[in-house]
């Protein structure tokens, strides 16, 4: 689907395949990303397939019963125009997308053929927002940058706070989106186990394409999803090289000559068998991919286990956005907010309860013990003018101080 990184990346660094492409619409930068590594990222990148492909084949086609895999995310948005600074809501959609299309929850999936769709992954991997931060305090699980650099998202400056940028928060234990600018060319692209340096493990995502969005060809948050893919261990569903004697790795995906473009009917073929284009780590159109096989979802899952274990085993807590959880949530008013903050609860409420305030990097900047209720009024201690979080139970909203 799509990628990025070098301003003048079409005449140097792109061969005769992707040109015409490129020229028509933007794509995944994956191969284009894999051509500016130099020798020893290639290995590790081979050695990772190496891994992969070799535990597939003493593990068979069997699977074994996993418990959920909940996977942290802080998504850095960085923007040089006012319409690349998207919105909260645009991020919960696509984490909401995210958790859609990776456990095969999403209704167009019938749209698979039927000799496809039983190959299709049922249960694999959950996302949320992040809600603690490295450092331990509460977070939204979203950051803001303005930067003074356009189409950041191709230049190294996109991983430097200090240049612009925003740093990765500990890539062992989040997985780290960047939105930013990735260029006219490129949608977005996801760094595979091994490609990059561990702070920047992650990936980009081009603002126009994330989430559910105004695009033509990519406005149902699928970029995010073929991206992910990439980042958890899945290539191309041809293979690295156009021809019929290269794969994905994965046993249940066909062999395919090159990707689709746009939203073909079915069947193409061109390997010797229909090609299964529909899946989330071809070329086509968002509103024509529809689906990971089961093999695909257990690379994922493997790639977890050997090279990224740690976004397991982290325990980060989650944010609840409105689209997961919308019963238990509060209101806040006036917003912006002076001296008094009113907070008013969606269930009826009576009892002792903390209620912290966060300022925007995370750190507490008041607490206090009282009983909750319905209709409440918060006295707010003097605060710089800024945005805020308050957080009752596990649960957070956004407010503006005055």
């Amino acid at each position: 689907m799509k990628n990025p990184n070098c301003a003048a990346f079409l005449a140097l660094c792109i061969s005769g395949f992707w040109f015409p492409l490129l020229a028509q619409k933007p794509v995944c930068g994956y191969e284009w990303f894999m051509e500016r590594q130099d020798t020893l990222p290639l290995l590790r990148v081979s050695e990772a397939n190496r891994r992969l492909e070799s535990i597939s084949q003493q593990m068979g086609n069997q699977l074994s019963p996993r418990e959920d895999i909940v996977v942290p995310v802080v998504v850095h948005i960085v923007w040089n125009s006012p319409e690349e600074n998207i919105s909260d809501e645009r991020v919960f959609s696509q984490i909401e997308v995210l958790n859609r299309d990776f456990n095969g929850e999403n209704a167009d999936l019938a749209d698979a053929p039927e000799d496809f769709r039983i190959l299709a992954a049922q249960k694999g991997i959950r996302f949320c927002l992040a809600a603690e931060g490295p450092q331990g305090g509460a977070v939204s699980g979203i950051t803001r940058t303005n930067t003074s650099i356009s189409a950041i998202g191709t230049k190294s400056a996109l991983y430097s706070t200090a240049s612009g940028g925003s740093d990765a928060w500990d890539t062992k234990r989040y997985f780290n989106i960047w939105v930013a600018n990735t260029g006219e060319f490129l949608t977005g692209f996801g760094t595979y186990p091994g490609q990059v340096e561990p702070e920047k493990e992650g990936m980009v995502v081009h603002p126009k394409y994330f989430g559910k969005n105004n695009s033509k060809r990519y406005n149902l948050g699928r970029v995010a999803v073929h991206e992910a893919g990439h980042y958890f261990g899945l290539r191309h569903t041809w293979g690295d090289d156009e021809d019929c004697s290269t794969d994905d790795g994965v046993e249940d995906t066909p062999f395919q000559l090159a990707p689709y473009l746009g939203c073909p009917a079915h069947p193409q073929v061109s390997c010797g068998s229909p090609d299964m284009f529909m899946d989330f780590m071809d070329y086509v159109d968002d509103d024509c991919m529809v689906m990971f096989t089961q093999g695909q979802m257990d690379r994922m899952w493997r790639t977890i286990e050997i090279f990224r274990p740690g976004l397991t085993t982290s325990e980060v807590s989650c944010v609840h956005t409105k689209n997961k959880e919308p019963k238990t949530t509060f209101s806040v008013f006036p917003n912006p907010a002076k001296r008094v903050l009113n907070i008013n609860f969606k269930e009826r409420i009576s009892e002792i309860g903390g209620i912290e305030i966060y300022n925007s990097i995370g750190q507490k900047v008041y607490e206090i013990e009282t009983v909750l209720f319905d209709g409440m009024k918060v006295d707010l201690p003097e605060m710089p003018k800024g945005l805020y979080w308050i957080k009752i139970k596990s649960y957070m909203k956004k407010f503006a101080a005055l």
